[in-house]
């Protein structure tokens, strides 16, 4: 086959999915390795001369921002030919220099001379807003791909600031003036969504499925105490099921300065006096979601009629961000938005946000 017909063929075989070419896996070898990196999966195609993409494909160059591209075969072609069809054979080591320098300038040219692609015209979450320029916090829309949502645009609130930005916020507490008990709602309006995206509100379960079913996601949730103080607790890896399976939790692998309220296990058993009794393990991983007219805890009792939230509670629960908004010290037991690692439960949270951002996710 010659070079066309083979890098034709190459393209179909992996049915035109996305590429993320990463210069760091360019090595200086007798022949250029190139890794293509598609669904977790890397191919490592051998060869003299660079392959390029006749579809959108994903690069980074040298650290700088994430590039999408529509190359074009014909204006590249000649500066192939110039720069690589001639070159002395690879066995030649004293020229790994010279094909590696001939990556980099193709690559170059491809930022300089190709079109960007005009804004991944439907973003499906904050990241891909971020990638088509937009560096602002606020609210955009975008298309989350996912047959829930059936292609339908939802509006959401990105955090371009935090960390990199690119994150999409699936829930915000906060001193906005609303009754303490606002979050206090039935599985209907969990399910939906309720609240201002630009004050407090949570995204719906249905609308949180549908993000993090469609790529994988890590989840950070930034916490304010009442007196200013500022944590955050990162989770690499986060989604949920859906209604059928009760939006069931999955997250781990976590990092920050919180403390680990939401995967950790309990060590020892809590007591806890509302009930006077002792209550077993809290870990919110791999549980189903509550709410007060929809219990699918693993207590006795409603851990969201105890606790006045909806959440994935176990029995029950290290962390209640959607408990009543009681905002500093409080005499009742858990029922705030407490996040047991930091504050206990005797304190209640100033404000909180959890936002999802792809894991994958490159700062530039």
């Amino acid at each position: 086959l010659s070079f066309t017909e083979e890098f034709v063929k190459f393209c179909t075989a992996i049915n035109e999915e996305e590429i993320d070419l990463n210069l760091s896996k360019i090595r200086k070898t007798r022949c250029l390795n190139i890794h293509f990196v598609i669904n977790d999966f890397i191919k490592k195609y051998k060869k003299n001369m660079l392959l390029y993409e006749l579809f959108r494909m994903t690069y980074y160059l040298l650290g700088e921002r994430m590039i999408y591209l529509y190359l074009s075969l014909l204006l590249f072609s000649a500066a192939f030919s110039e720069t690589l069809n001639g070159a002395p054979k690879c066995d030649e080591s004293d020229r790994s220099s010279t094909y590696l320098d001939s990556a980099l300038d193709m690559l170059t040219k491809a930022k300089l001379h190709s079109h960007p692609c005009s804004e991944a015209p439907r973003p499906m979450d904050c990241a891909e807003v971020l990638s088509n320029g937009y560096n602002k916090s606020g609210v955009y829309t975008i298309w989350p791909r996912n047959r829930v949502t059936e292609d339908r645009q939802l509006e959401v609130y990105c955090d371009m600031e935090t960390d990199g930005g690119g994150w999409t916020v699936l829930q915000r507490r906060g001193n906005f003036s609303r009754p303490n008990d606002y979050f206090y709602q039935n599985w209907e309006s969990y399910k939906r969504g309720f609240g201002d995206i630009q004050k407090d509100f949570w995204l719906g379960n249905d609308n949180i499925f549908a993000l993090t079913n469609q790529r994988t996601y890590s989840i950070r949730f930034d916490l304010v105490s009442v007196q200013g103080e500022e944590r955050y607790a990162l989770y690499d890896k986060f989604w949920i099921d859906g209604e059928d399976y009760k939006y069931t939790l999955h997250i781990k692998d976590y990092s920050g300065n919180a403390g680990d309220s939401m995967s950790a296990p309990r060590s020892e058993p809590i007591y806890n006096p509302l009930f006077l009794r002792i209550e077993g393990i809290a870990s919110h991983d791999k549980q189903m979601f509550s709410t007060k007219d929809d219990d699918n805890d693993n207590s006795n009792q409603s851990c969201a009629d105890m606790y006045k939230g909806g959440w994935w509670y176990n029995s029950c629960h290290a962390a209640n961000l959607n408990g009543l908004y009681l905002r500093g010290r409080h005499e009742s037991y858990a029922n705030g938005v407490n996040w047991k690692s930091w504050k206990g439960y005797h304190e209640s949270l100033d404000s909180t946000e959890m936002k999802i951002r792809p894991k994958n996710f490159r700062k530039f």
